[in-house]
């Protein structure tokens, strides 16, 4: 989803504020509109309110985890590209996650250069 101006909606969900916010800044700096969520259920709404051009999901969260977020945003939008931000870097929940629709997976702590690498790298094989 881009908005109508052309540029790329970026929607964040994670529990921890800080991260939020932080990785917003690093987004808006490279000129994307960008929505936070600060948990599972607030990021579904707002995705189904707003949409997005991507989604940057955090994999650990109190309630409703990343995976579960991103099984229901996958029964409505197969295409959205679904980042997948965790500390928990074993292989086992990466492999987990692509097979439940993610786009992709980084794993915390990261250098924000790598996370805006990878937007930019889904963004770019959803064009036409």
């Amino acid at each position: 989803m881009v908005t109508a101006s052309g540029v790329p909606k970026v929607l964040i969900i994670d529990d921890e504020e800080d991260m939020c916010w932080a990785v917003a800044k690093g987004m808006q700096q490279e000129g994307y509109q960008v929505a936070i969520a600060t948990g599972g259920p607030r990021g579904l709404e707002l995705f189904q309110r707003e949409g997005a051009s991507v989604i940057l999901l955090d994999l650990k969260m109190p309630g409703m985890d990343g995976l579960e977020v991103l099984r229901r945003v996958r029964e409505t939008n197969e295409k959205v590209p679904v980042i997948l931000i965790t500390g928990h870097g074993d292989m086992d929940v990466a492999m987990e996650a692509i097979s439940s629709g993610a786009t992709g997976y980084i794993i915390k702590p990261f250098q924000m250069d790598d996370l805006r690498q990878a937007v930019q790298r889904v963004l770019s094989d959803c064009q036409p």
